[in-house]
């Protein structure tokens, strides 16, 4: 799906360690921004892990449990990185200019809606997201 949308850059987490394989394709520098919308705690250190000294990790996923943040180098002052916490960084004026890529057509978002619901089907919806099967990203949910 990423190559669909036409990434620079695709790695397969499960053919190759995903923090090596950033650092080798920055050649070491790491990553401006890295965007962590799983929710897991294993993605969140993997996102800090490839920032470049003062990167900026932002945290779109919805934890489940609680998010532990090494403070480590943080209180020692050696971390400088930035963590912003929101669902909806930049609000309005990002939301504005995701709307201009994609009405440009530059990116067709259309495949990452992989299957579609009536409302009266929510609970399967939730059973199936939940578990992440049959290949879902997105769901479209119709009255």
């Amino acid at each position: 799906m990423t190559r669909r949308l036409r990434a620079d850059h695709v790695v397969d987490f499960r053919a190759v360690d995903p923090v090596a394989e950033i650092m080798r394709l920055t050649d070491g520098r790491g990553v401006d921004v890295a965007i962590e919308a799983l929710g897991t705690q294993a993605m969140f250190e993997g996102a800090r892990r490839v920032l470049r000294a003062g990167g900026t990790l932002s945290g779109l996923g919805v934890y489940s449990t609680n998010l532990i943040i090494p403070l480590g180098p943080f209180a020692a002052g050696l971390a400088d990185t930035k963590i912003v916490t929101t669902l909806c960084p930049g609000g309005k004026e990002r939301m504005r200019q995701l709307m201009s890529v994609i009405a440009s057509g530059r990116v067709d978002l259309k495949p990452l809606v992989t299957h579609r619901y009536k409302l009266d089907d929510i609970e399967a919806v939730y059973e199936l997201f939940s578990h992440q099967r049959d290949g879902v990203l997105k769901l479209a949910i119709t009255p």
